[in-house]
């Protein structure tokens, strides 16, 4: 090479180092579309920059520069005060008064679209980085019941199917958002459909003999929790809220609008709309509550109809006690106590609910007249539909006094063999508003009136439960037995549930109904103006088998 092509290269390669570093001012493509640099190792990280060494500033501020989210790291240099003409090593470079402006332009068009920026109640929580959660389940089921009578092919079958769906929202843990919607729907049923006696309803919401939509679309639960400096909880909205100790009747679960089937594996009763306080003390283990009422008896369309209730939960050594209270306009008060313990080996259990008289009337028959007479009386009454029973001559009054209703029993867990327990229980319930006979159903199924497990005055049951024996460890049996000890009918049902595949649960159960027939468990219309072109209007029911595919979404 000759000396001047040597000079000329010695110029080129001076020029080049002499250059800024302009390549590093352009992003690379993680910086462009999102995707943020791996951290290196400590062991090839830089040294820190000497205290003289002063990093080049950039030349294009960065996206949370320009729209106000810097990281927690710029927060902390800005919010930290600076010395008189002292310079922010992070901050981006000065622009021009022009630039400035538009960016303040900008600025207010985001705000005129967007809104001003609010901050958060709980800006001082950690946020959750996956705050939504979307799920829910899918319920199907199939029953058939047969009734006295009726043959095979008339056998009445249904298969109810209930889908939920939810969007449960945690932004941090001290505030929380659920929706849940429930889609009900059976494909052996009409648009307009009547509950019948027996068979599984699909939403839990339906008394015998009403009218229901189908499909049908609820909204089970929609509320919000967040709580007042940790001390205060509030829950406000549709929600589930279960009060009682009884394992089949509970007397004290007042503010939920229906009664749960003692006998279902799932309960499918929708949420009550409340506002609920809970103040819990964490020392001794003790709750205190305070809720406003807002659609448990109605719609509360003024304030006067918004009921209360408050309820205190203590412990006192090995027992639990609950006391509440619920006053409500054009309904009565009522209070309940409610009892959880152990007793050497026995865990026992009790509630009662009490109040002066009944919100809806009660039936009996006139002065002087039996059952027998009633029916021989009425055999010119053409009875056709279930409103036509309010033909009959019963009479309606309101009691007087207190009317308590009281449930309790007892549980004892045993084991079999090493690895396997069993445990077997009793209940009673007392039900002073109920009836000795079976003459009044009638008449409360043509009111609306007619509460399952609730129209007898005396219940007792008796229950197994097995989990898991053996080598069937994802399986469990239950047995059932429940008796009306006023109108002596009775119900046996034994539930099998399996899960299978993780996820999925497979129910499936066989009830059988015997006893006296015209009582609870075995009730039917079928004699003298209960015929319909001499066949009855409702046969008593003797067998009922179902099973049910439930998953969660």
């Amino acid at each position: 090479m000759s000396p001047r092509s040597l000079a000329t290269a010695a110029v080129l390669a001076a020029a080049l180092t002499s250059l800024p570093a302009a390549a590093q001012s352009r992003p690379d493509e993680d910086s462009l579309f999102g995707g943020g640099q791996q951290e290196a190792p400590p062991s090839a990280q830089q040294s820190p920059q000497a205290p003289s060494e002063s990093p080049p500033p950039s030349s294009r501020p960065s996206e949370d520069s320009l729209f106000g989210s810097p990281s927690a790291g710029e927060a902390a240099l800005e919010a930290t005060p600076q010395a008189p003409g002292a310079v922010n090593p992070s901050a981006p470079p000065a622009q021009p008064p022009a630039v400035e402006q538009a960016g303040r332009e900008e600025t207010r068009d985001e705000q005129a679209l967007s809104g001003p920026s609010l901050q958060e109640a709980f800006g001082s929580e950690e946020h959750a980085e996956d705050p939504l959660k979307i799920g829910g389940q899918f319920y199907l089921r199939a029953v058939a019941q047969g009734n006295e009578g009726v043959s095979f092919g008339s056998t009445s079958f249904s298969a109810p199917t209930l889908v939920d769906g939810y969007f449960d929202a945690r932004p941090t843990d001290r505030l929380r958002g659920m929706v849940v919607g429930r889609l009900s729907f059976d494909p052996t049923l009409g648009s307009q459909s009547t509950a019948g006696f027996g068979a599984a309803q699909a939403d839990g919401t339906s008394t015998p003999g009403a009218s229901r939509p189908n499909p049908r679309v609820l909204l089970d639960q929609a509320w919000l929790r967040f709580d007042i400096e940790r001390t205060v909880f509030v829950t406000a909205g549709k929600q589930h809220v279960k009060w009682g100790t009884s394992r089949f009747w509970n007397p004290t679960d007042f503010l939920s609008p229906q009664r749960k089937d003692p006998l279902a594996v799932f309960d499918a009763r929708t949420g009550a709309s409340m506002l609920k306080l809970h103040v819990p003390w964490e020392a001794t283990g003790w709750n205190f509550y305070g809720i406003a009422m807002l659609d448990n008896a109605g719609p509360a369309s003024t304030l006067g109809r918004i009921g209360g209730a408050v309820r205190a939960e203590v412990v006192l050594g090995e027992a639990e006690l609950g006391a509440s209270a619920v006053l409500q306009r054009e309904r009565k008060p009522r209070f309940g106590l409610d009892l959880s313990s152990a007793l050497g080996p026995l865990d026992v259990y009790a509630e009662a609910a009490l109040k002066s008289g009944s919100d809806t009337p009660l039936y009996r028959l006139p002065q002087g007249v039996s059952l027998l007479e009633l029916l021989e009386q009425s055999q010119g009454i053409e009875i056709r539909t279930l409103e036509d029973l309010r033909k009959l001559p019963v009479e309606s009054y309101f009691p007087d006094g207190l009317t308590p209703q009281i449930s309790g029993g007892a549980t004892y867990t045993f084991a079999y063999n090493e690895s396997d327990t069993a445990t077997v229980g009793v209940e009673y319930f007392y039900n002073s508003t109920g009836y000795s006979e079976a003459y009044a159903y009638p008449y409360l199924i043509a009111q609306g009136a007619y509460q399952p497990f609730y129209v007898g005055k005396h219940y007792g049951a008796f229950y197994a439960v097995l989990v898991g024996p053996g080598s069937w460890e994802k399986t469990s049996f239950i047995l059932s037995n429940l008796g009306n000890l006023s109108d002596m009918s009775f119900t046996s049902r034994l539930d099998v549930l399996h899960r299978a595949l993780s996820y999925l649960s497979i129910e499936a159960y066989v009830a059988a109904n015997y006893g006296n027939k015209g009582g609870e468990f075995r009730f039917a219309l079928d004699s003298g103006p209960f015929q319909v072109n001499g066949r009855p209007l409702l046969p008593a029911p003797t067998v009922q088998v179902g099973g049910g595919l439930r998953i969660n979404l």
